[in-house]
């Protein structure tokens, strides 16, 4: 027994360096906490995006049995991370949907790490559960649901849609017979998670409708009322209609409560997607556009979008909670207790669930809603002025106003054809990418190639859309 105790204490001496001291900690703290303030104080000066490098250095690291110095890390960490490709944190970052990664969510990150606050599991850590039904209770506040609602947080949109599915899919009792004659209805734009969700479900035979959309890409009730009527008059089963409240080509917002009113007539199911938009109904004067969003089935909100807090921060909530019964499983090593809050993971596909309500606490708790607020209308100002300053400019076309914070542009001289302008957008495109400056992304819409800036990083400000003006100027030879 004593040479059992005397081999575990060599193997602890052994393992120390996983257990630092106060004085090691604050130092290896202080090395990070410096870089990050280096590598946040360079953001105006330095890039928006590098162009990537081989990855080498990466690929071949070396992971022996000595460990190395932090400083050897933080330098690995700047030419092989920091430095390829986009800066998602850069004020000049226009590209897909980015958010910033608010400070304040990175220091709940921090406590949530070094806590290893386990959230999946109410008895386990009730504090934890707790923040992320406080988070998600704000959410269906937000959306308008009633006190029935429940909801999860999830690591983004892709698995908070999944979530949003199973759950419609029990709800309507669907039997494997049944699938070939479900019928889901959606527009061209609906973001692709939602086919790779059903898809995951086992629902790939159903039957897709692509609702037409009009000039400004947002669906079209009566074409959605005239394809459920034609498809019950064939036999088939209308079940979903997926809509959308911020798309991620153009950010049109569908007419939700038209919608809602359809799908409520033909007992459809119906699913928001506001990954994107959601948050901006905490701007009291865009409110209206969301009306109908709190009468639909379940909704979709992205945190790390227009909340602004780092990547992997997804949540869905669901009119009903009970709803969320089809991923209630029980094991005989969780035992919940009767006065015990819900656990997260008997609503959620994952029973191992990062503590994300602090990255949402932390934010909201210093800051409060209203600089949020603030700062989405500023971005769809800010849009709205890019929108007027492309507009003037030799050899561009634009697309339609933009509703939220992401507008549409192509390059387009005069006298060129849609295949023209089609090759002169993409050489575009490469052209801001070698240059690095600003950041932008393109999106294919009706056959042809459009840029689309999305102007929604926290940092960003009139200056920024100035310099993405400059950029095309500077490599286009426009001017307005």
């Amino acid at each position: 027994m004593r040479d059992l105790r005397d081999q575990a204490e060599a193997l602890r001496r052994a393992a120390a360096a996983l257990e630092p001291g106060p004085d090691e900690r604050r130092r290896l703290a202080t090395a990070v906490v410096e870089h990050a303030e280096g590598f946040l104080e360079a953001l105006e000066t330095g890039p928006a995006y590098w162009t990537p490098g081989d990855g080498a250095a990466m690929r071949g690291l070396d992971l022996g049995p000595e460990g190395r110095s932090i400083d050897e890390l933080l330098a690995l960490v700047t030419t092989e991370v920091e430095r390829q490709g986009v800066n998602p944190a850069h004020p000049r970052d226009f590209g897909w949907v980015p958010g910033g990664g608010l400070f304040a969510s990175a220091l709940g990150d921090y406590l949530a790490a070094v806590s290893n606050t386990f959230a999946g599991y109410s008895p386990a850590c009730p504090g934890a559960a707790r923040t992320e039904h406080r988070m998600v209770r704000w959410i269906a506040d937000l959306v308008g649901y009633p006190e029935s609602a429940g909801g999860v947080l999830t690591s983004g949109g892709s698995v908070a849609i999944l979530t949003a599915i199973l759950a419609a899919r029990d709800a309507r009792g669907v039997a494997s017979a049944e699938i070939p004659a479900l019928v889901v209805y959606a527009t061209e734009e609906l973001h692709y998670a939602a086919a790779k969700a059903l898809h995951i479900v086992g629902l790939r035979e159903a039957s897709w409708r692509t609702v037409p959309v009009d000039a400004r890409r947002r669906m079209v009730p009566d074409e959605l009322r005239r394809l459920v009527v034609e498809d019950r008059r064939k036999g088939l089963t209308p079940w979903l209609v997926l809509s959308t409240a911020g798309t991620v080509n153009s950010g049109a917002i569908d007419p939700l409560e038209a919608i809602g009113v359809i799908a409520r007539a033909e007992g459809l199911w119906h699913h928001v997607d506001a990954a994107y938009g959601g948050f901006y109904m905490l701007v009291e004067t865009f409110r209206p556009r969301f009306r109908g969003i709190e009468q639909s089935d379940s909704v979709v909100l992205d945190p790390h979008k227009s909340l602004f807090v780092p990547y992997g921060a997804g949540a869905v909530v669901v009119r009903d909670a009970a709803h969320l019964d089809a991923l209630r499983f029980r094991a005989p090593y969780l035992v919940e207790s009767e006065t015990a809050d819900p656990s997260p993971s008997e609503q959620s596909i994952e029973l191992t669930k990062h503590f994300r309500g602090l990255r949402m606490l932390f934010p909201l708790f210093l800051h409060g809603t209203a600089p949020f607020a603030a700062a989405l209308e500023e971005k769809v100002v800010l849009t709205r002025y890019l929108h007027e300053r492309i507009d003037a400019l030799d050899g561009f076309e634009t697309g339609p106003p933009p509703e939220l914070s992401t507008m549409c542009f192509r390059r387009r001289p005069s006298g060129s054809s849609e295949e023209e302008a089609d090759r002169a957008t993409l050489d575009l495109q490469d052209a801001i990418h070698a240059d690095g400056h600003v950041f932008v992304t393109g999106s294919w819409l009706n056959d042809h190639f459009w840029l689309r800036p999305c102007v929604e990083v926290f940092r960003t400000h009139a200056t920024h859309i100035d310099a993405l003006i400059d950029t095309l100027e500077r490599l286009t030879g426009a001017s307005g």
